[in-house]
């Protein structure tokens, strides 16, 4: 097994695309196989990081193409790879984006892997690449700069320490950072600040927080979609979910919905944001090096039916565009963080982490300073323009 540490290549990195049932096996079991934890790789489970290159399953894939690589050493047995990569392409988008990323600890085998995904961006018709993503903005955005010390978190990557400086050394230009801010719940001040302010506003009546509805699942879904993509359309780096994706998120979200919350801040009777909590399912997976079997499922299994865990993760909390600057506004995001600081301790959770958080979004940066939330972990983007050919 590799431990992911320096060593001297004797021979040259060769990458071929991901073809075979074999290869799409070793390309799931590579971050496990490098060494997992031990190594510095979150190792997801098999069967979730599979679901994102199933047409059948991922909603993403029917309007973007994706590839992946896998990178092998000379003098190393042919079922042994030494790295992956993934690559996706909306047609006829200027950006394409780049990641999965696992390897061993060797900047050939990164320049092997980027040339593969970056050459097939390219000849897709992208200019520009930007990641590591799995396989938007909208998943596990980053590679680790911080906080290695910390317990996994739900869809948060683990990278190694040295990922980084590769990364840059390999010609790609920093881009962004996202962060992670922790609320311990034993402390949070929110509750106990907002509930007089909420009091004495006089357009308390008119603002209203409900849960998501499962008797209409599907149209509840279909708005938190369409919240979400508003609240979020003037972030760097965002996508909106089409709706073939969103159908996709319906399905995984429907367990969650159970173990977490997706809340709703209507202003009379219209939706104008919202906000959801999931259980930190790392908790129960991050034992299990990827495989379900023989009796990983019946942890999970107990995480999803009770939502009891010692930590989550607030992974969405918006407001539409045209009532941020509104008093109906500023209240329903605090109505919104009181019903999901009551959510979580409902669950029992200690820790709420907010993520992932822009360094630029000062609004929610002075918030989560307010709520005595530091940061708990930051993780780094890079982008490369493509020439063309």
């Amino acid at each position: 097994m590799s431990t992911g540490r320096d060593r001297p290549s004797p021979g040259p990195i060769t990458t071929n695309p991901v073809t075979t049932p074999a290869e799409a096996r070793a390309f799931l079991h590579l971050p496990a196989n490098l060494g997992g934890a031990a190594a510095g790789w979150g190792v997801a489970l098999h069967y979730d990081t599979a679901r994102f290159f199933n047409p059948g399953f991922n909603g993403y894939l029917a309007d973007h193409r994706v590839a992946r690589w896998l990178a092998h050493r000379d003098g190393r047995p042919e079922g042994q790879p030494v790295g992956r990569i993934a690559a996706a392409h909306r047609p006829g988008a200027p950006g394409g984006t780049f990641g999965f990323l696992a390897l061993e600890q060797d900047p050939a085998i990164l320049a092997a892997l980027l040339a593969a995904a970056l050459g097939w961006l390219r000849a897709q018709g992208a200019t520009q690449a930007t990641g590591p993503f799995n396989l938007s903005i909208n998943h596990e955005a980053g590679a680790q700069l911080s906080h290695f010390d910390r317990p996994p978190m739900i869809r948060m990557p683990r990278t190694p320490p040295w990922l980084p400086a590769m990364l840059s050394a390999a010609g790609l230009t920093p881009a962004q950072d996202v962060i992670a801010r922790t609320l311990p719940l034993a402390t949070e001040p929110h509750t106990a600040r907002f509930a007089p302010l909420l009091a004495r506003w006089p357009g308390r009546a008119g603002l209203r927080l409900r849960p998501l509805d499962p008797r209409r699942y599907a149209s509840d879904i279909a708005l938190f979609t369409r919240l979400f993509n508003a609240a979020w359309a003037q972030n760097w780096g965002a996508e909106p979910v089409g709706p073939a994706e969103a159908q996709t998120i319906a399905r995984v979200m429907r367990p969650l919905t159970r173990a977490g919350a997706i809340l709703f801040a209507e202003w009379q009777g219209e939706p104008i944001g919202v906000a959801s909590i999931i259980p930190n399912l790392d908790e129960a997976t991050a034992p299990l090096n990827g495989r379900l079997l023989p009796f990983g499922w019946a942890r999970v299994a107990r995480l999803m039916l009770t939502g009891r865990s010692r930590t989550g993760r607030l992974p969405v909390i918006g407001i539409a565009p045209a009532w941020r600057h509104h008093p109906a506004g500023a209240m329903a995001l605090g109505l919104l963080l009181q019903g999901c600081i009551a959510a979580a301790r409902a669950r029992g959770w200690q820790e709420l982490e907010i993520s992932w958080v822009l360094p630029q979004n000062l609004a929610m940066q002075q918030t989560c300073d307010r709520l005595g939330a530091p940061e708990t972990g930051r993780w780094r983007l890079w982008q490369t323009a493509l020439a063309s050919t």
